[in-house]
């Protein structure tokens, strides 16, 4: 059997369904002869990377959950890569592919234990399907043994991050204040523990616009002039990016991993700094928004049609806007002659949010920001060479 080669994603919207990301479950397709196969073709980051993006469509999971696997899953992979390429002592070093895939199945059955015995057959069949030559001269078993033993550090580590943690407060009410009929989604998500940052509050905004004033005022009339006149290419805009989020970046980032024949330890670690800053966006935003507890646009003109559902949670800020802004620096800094392209996604993302109708423009402005900050700090924060994460 042959190992599958990731295919080069054209880069435009209509990627982000696309049907050629691996199955969960499915089958490894075929590819070329392994004497055809380069370096970059066969990427073990980019290949559990897509596996841990379908099995989070299969499996319907929310974008916070799905930021939360991929952190999970490429940081086990880097510092798998790492641990491994480290222990090499004598002519035959243990495999940085093995130990990134092990790592990965490891994190991924962590993630979903119903997928257990079918990530582990595929780990078997991926493992000893033929690839690039270069990967014979490793040693399988031991770099296996590394990812499985570094996977475990990261899911223990995983399982006390406060993702889940049980939220006891109650909703402030008053002029201003979001509200809503059912619990809130995330108030306790200001306060995970972070990859980078050093708390949750660390980059905390300025408040928004007061309630009332004219400056909110005048951003809540261009919510409602908005959704009184939406045209077709905002209202598609508004749905691309309501569907779309953290697996579309992630497709981004392995095309671009393989486009620019990154190697599998670089792959690794661009996907594993890219996702850890973005659960970190996570953390930054949703400590603002449960801090001002800002209300929703069509909270306070009730007229505003809306082109998607409402999140339920405070307005300020924009996860779209923070997120999408802090993934794409990652990415706009390791491919500089992508940044302006990238910065475009983000920006439209961001607006995508106020075209619904459930965003104030000042929510999304402040996200990018926001979400820009948090990537400087872990850009400034990055591991050195083929040193590995160290978690907190």
């Amino acid at each position: 059997m042959q190992r599958p080669i990731p295919r080069l994603f054209a880069m435009t919207f209509a990627l982000v369904a696309c049907s050629d990301r691996p199955t969960a479950t499915g089958p490894i397709p075929t590819s070329p002869t392994a004497s055809a196969v380069k370096f970059w073709d066969d990427n073990a980051a980019v290949y559990w990377n897509g596996v841990a993006n379908s099995l989070a469509v299969k499996y319907a999971k929310n974008p916070f959950e799905t930021i939360r696997n991929f952190g999970i899953v490429s940081v086990a992979g880097y510092n798998a890569a790492v641990a491994a390429e480290k222990a090499g002592t004598g002519a035959v070093h243990p495999s940085a592919h093995a130990a990134i895939s092990a790592a990965s199945t490891v994190a991924l059955t962590y993630l979903f234990p119903g997928e257990a015995a079918a990530l582990e057959t595929r780990l078997d069949e991926y493992l000893a399907a033929d690839g690039w030559p270069g990967n014979r001269n490793t040693d399988v078993a031991s770099g296996e043994a590394i990812g499985r033993d570094i996977a475990a550090q990261v899911v223990t580590r995983a399982q006390g991050d406060r993702f889940f943690a049980p939220w006891t407060g109650t909703v402030p009410t008053g002029p201003g204040i979001w509200f809503s009929a059912t619990p809130p989604v995330g108030p306790m998500w200001g306060q995970m523990k972070p990859y980078f940052l050093l708390s949750g509050d660390q980059f905390r905004p300025p408040p928004p616009p007061a309630f009332g004033s004219p400056e909110f005022l005048a951003a809540l009339a261009e919510v409602r002039q908005i959704a009184d006149t939406r045209t077709a290419e905002q209202e598609r805009i508004a749905k691309f990016w309501a569907a779309n989020g953290p697996g579309f970046y992630n497709v981004q980032a392995s095309t671009l991993a393989v486009q620019y024949h990154r190697t599998e330890r670089e792959s690794a670690h661009l996907l594993a700094l890219m996702n850890m800053t973005a659960f970190d966006c996570i953390i930054v935003s949703h400590d603002a928004k449960f801090y001002y507890w800002l209300l929703r646009p069509v909270m306070a003109d009730p007229l505003i049609k809306l082109a998607i559902p409402m999140p339920n949670f405070p307005s300020y800020t924009s996860n779209h806007a923070v997120i999408s802004a802090g993934m794409m620096k990652i990415l706009g800094t390791s491919f500089p002659a992508e940044r302006e392209r990238l910065d475009s996604l983000a920006e439209e993302a961001a607006i995508s949010r106020v075209y619904a109708g459930i965003h104030y423009r000042f929510d999304s402005e402040v996200g990018l920001a926001l979400g820009r900050t948090v990537a400087g700090w872990a850009l400034a924060h990055d591991v050195n060479g083929h040193e590995p994460f160290v978690l907190k």
